[in-house]
């Protein structure tokens, strides 16, 4: 029997909840110091913005919530897209004569661009600005929907399904950072954990709304037409209402970015900026404290990948509606755990800087001596040792083949831990590299890609194996040991590790 896996995108609410979420308050910013005496004929290899002491950000208070909507709107495509397309594959093999080991091939292809993509994308939003990076990715995006709609073979569905992937994929490495463009360390957390539940809910509503749109029409086509549809829109909002956020650029926003009225190419590449280097995203893997952070969240993202597998094998009368449906009760925990855990971060972060004496409103240059991995994996311990047990539990249930009703709440729960977990790594990143922001949650995805690819491949002989039980107990006993061992040596040594790069090259 085929699986099916549910991807999810790397990153993260719904516009609407964006726009409702809370707004920081403006902090000071130090200035950089930066010298402005270099020589024309001499430019920098990248354009280094000096500010004058002054808010975080400039921008207001409707304007950041407008972006926020904007960037939650923009998340939503990686999960969406990832998804929607399962409802159809039966349907596909069917109508380009393709068999079940082609169209699942498919499948492999999209996720090989969706590691690749961010780090093309997030070196591309910190080299030369959010606003390009998005404008690209979401013109790629719709015309490879449109393509994608027209075609009727399966080497054109396999070719546009890699190009739709690089325009889709790369959507929450850019928008975290621009989340930390105009939100400060100290209130980063919580916007975070709002922007935290589009990504996740997208898996569980993706296979919904396909298969609503391929019920209503009875053509996998209007999937495709609804997509494009969608990216166009995202695609015109950016190009009238986003603004440039990157503060290598505009600084606090209070710099104005250079004008627009020239070729595509001298936007993409101006003349002084650097050319992007998608193995930045790759270096940051290596970096001691930043691979201990992936570490951590990495091994989460196996049981998302089980979820469709699991519930085939052991409910094989369930449909692929009922199966997409059975992922609503992951995606309320992810919602509920997105929102408290994001007040959780500020919280800690508060109790940090006041237990050190750094005041809640210092400026986010003074990072640099402010242990930021004991602020955000304060409550780390406690969340790994409270998942041990649901996802034990979880594996034996399964294997007993309980009522599914049970199954479905254990995935509230280990969707409400997980996300916490997944939630806290993500913001630590961000910290830990809020120089290049996007960059470093690109690194996240190239990881996480890595692991959801290698776990569809040895996950089936292992429960086979194994049994779903002890599959399960090992997975969660390898996470615990893994996440409290990396948590400690993080606290423990992980600013001396950013003070020793600190005046390396990135």
């Amino acid at each position: 029997m085929r699986h099916r896996p549910a991807l999810t995108g790397c990153t993260l609410c719904t516009p609407l909840a964006l726009w409702l979420a809370p707004v920081p308050t403006s902090m000071p910013l130090a200035s950089t110091g930066h010298s402005s005496g270099s020589s024309a004929s001499s430019p920098p290899p990248q354009v280094q913005i000096s500010t004058p002491p002054g808010p975080y950000s400039v921008f207001s208070r409707t304007e950041k919530r407008m972006m926020m909507a904007l960037d939650g709107f923009a998340m939503l495509f990686s999960p969406l897209t990832a998804n929607i397309y399962f409802p159809a594959m039966s349907q596909l093999e069917t109508d380009l004569d393709a068999s079940p080991q082609l169209i699942n091939l498919t499948i492999t292809s999209y996720l090989v661009f969706q590691a690749v993509a961010p780090a093309l994308f997030g070196d591309l939003a910190d080299a030369l600005g959010r606003r390009p990076a998005f404008l690209a990715m979401f013109a790629v995006y719709s015309v490879a929907n449109l393509g994608l709609a027209l075609q009727r073979s399966f080497p054109a569905l396999l070719a546009l399904r890699m190009v739709q992937s690089l325009g889709a994929s790369a959507t929450v490495a850019v928008s975290y950072g621009l989340v930390a463009d105009i939100v400060t360390a100290a209130e980063r957390g919580g916007v975070i954990g709002v922007t935290m539940i589009a990504t996740n809910l997208g898996p569980a509503l993706a296979p919904l709304i396909g298969g609503a749109i391929l019920g209503g029409s009875g053509s996998w086509q209007w999937i495709f037409w609804f997509l494009l549809l969608c990216g166009a829109l995202e695609l015109l909002l950016l190009l009238f209402l986003l603004p440039e956020t990157a503060r290598g650029i505009v600084g606090n926003g209070s710099l104005r970015p250079p004008a627009w009225r020239r070729p595509l190419l001298s936007v993409l590449v101006p003349s002084r900026g650097r050319i992007p280097n998608p193995l930045r995203s790759i270096r940051v893997i290596f970096y001691k404290d930043s691979f201990l952070v992936l570490l951590i969240s990495g091994i989460y993202y196996c049981l998302q990948a089980s979820i469709a597998l699991t519930l085939r094998k052991q409910y094989p009368h369930f449909s692929d509606t009922i199966i997409g449906a059975c992922y609503l009760s992951i995606g309320c925990g992810v919602v509920v755990g997105g929102c408290l855990n994001g007040r959780l971060l500020n919280r800690n972060y508060a109790v940090i800087a006041a237990e050190v004496g750094h005041s809640a409103t210092d400026k986010d240059s003074d990072l640099d001596t402010f242990p930021i991995e004991r602020a955000r994996l304060h409550s780390m311990r406690y969340l790994q040792l409270l998942h041990l047990g649901p996802l034990m539990g979880y594996g034996w249930m399964m294997q007993k083949g309980v009522h599914v009703s049970a199954p479905l709440i254990f995935h509230f729960v280990l969707g409400f831990l997980e996300t916490c977990i997944v939630q806290t790594c993500n913001t630590l990143l961000v910290d830990i590299f809020q120089d290049k922001p996007s960059v470093a949650a690109a690194s996240g995805n190239i990881v996480r890609c890595g692991l959801l690819a290698a776990g569809i491949a040895v996950m089936e002989p292992l429960m086979e194996r194994m049994g779903l039980g002890w599959y399960f107990t090992l997975l969660s006993l390898l996470g615990a040991a893994a996440g409290i061992a990396s948590c400690e040596v993080l606290k423990r040594k992980g600013m001396n590790w950013r003070r020793d790069r600190r005046n390396g090259a990135f």
